[in-house]
């Protein structure tokens, strides 16, 4: 049997699953790991491996993971402007590009000299801290009785925000964090990272004296009076099209504006200012060590 009649027999058998290598590339013996895979993702791990490896594409040979960093973030970018603009048909191609970024960034992992690992420890990783970091779905099937059980089972009740809180503890556990501010990113931008570290701040166990180091850290009290009134009757809301979240976007944009008419870097401004709210609250926490 020779290497192309093989090969097309494994292409049947993908095609039983419904998967079949693009017209006119049926007879590529380069394309037989793809051909055998037994299932979708394994086809993205073995393209990847052959386009990586010597003898696949020159471009993608030289790539590290610092250099697909930008590809990673503008693939992101990408996929959240199709999920925006609802896009169906492009958040199938948009998605399929980021999990290409993933899968690219292991694939040169696993070829590092010194602390190499692959997809698949991701994976396992991955799925490991889904487990640890669900108690309340994941409860011991032979210690229903057990007291502790039964604290799990009531978290099993918990609303989507509780979840998420107790995620977030779950997570400082693991990670043995002392601040709210430890893996943070100082990569990303200045507004989301903001956005970060408020959210974090209302998970915390502190979140009032946080909340309070915060307010004081920007001295933002003005401002939030002049949003009272309009948002004190209106139930909380995550639509960013309710007329007060608009608001909030159109201060922002405003200022943005008669920043840069100042020839004021806002995104530098408020980094900088950032640090200052962190600074307060990293000082503040350090009161709580005493508190243990």
């Amino acid at each position: 049997m020779d290497g192309s009649t093989e090969c097309n027999q494994e292409q049947t058998s993908n095609a039983q699953r419904g998967y079949r290598l693009p017209a006119g590339f049926e007879r590529c013996s380069k394309l037989k790991p793809v051909a055998q895979a037994p299932s979708a993702l394994e086809r993205v791990k073995a393209i990847v491996d052959i386009l990586y490896s010597p003898g696949g594409c020159p471009w993608d040979g030289k790539q590290t993971n610092r250099s697909l960093l930008k590809p990673l973030l503008e693939e992101t970018y990408e996929y959240v402007d199709a999920i925006e603009t609802n896009d169906r048909d492009n958040m199938r191609e948009e998605l399929g590009d980021v999990l290409l970024q993933s899968v690219f960034q292991a694939r040169v992992c696993a070829a590092d000299s010194t602390d190499p690992f692959d997809i698949d420890e991701v994976a396992d990783r991955l799925v490991n801290k889904l487990i640890t970091r669900h108690p309340h779905v994941f409860e011991p099937d032979d210690d229903a009785d057990d007291a502790e059980d039964e604290a799990q089972v009531n978290e099993a009740t918990l609303s989507p925000e509780e979840t998420l809180a107790l995620w977030e503890r779950m997570k400082q556990q693991e990670k043995h964090r002392k601040s709210v501010l430890e893996g943070i990113s100082h990569a990303q931008g200045a507004l989301p990272r903001a956005a970060k570290v408020v959210s974090r701040i209302t998970k915390s166990a502190h979140k009032d004296e946080l909340l309070a180091v915060f307010d004081d850290a920007i001295k933002t009290n003005d401002v939030q009076n002049c949003h009272e009134e309009a948002i004190s009757d209106s139930p909380i809301t995550t639509n960013p099209f309710d007329s007060n979240a608009s608001t909030y976007a159109d201060e922002i944009l405003a200022i943005v504006r008669h920043a840069q008419s100042e020839g004021i870097d806002i995104e530098a401004a408020l980094r900088n200012r950032l640090r200052d709210v962190e600074t307060a609250i990293a000082s503040h926490e350090q009161e709580f060590d005493g508190e243990a």
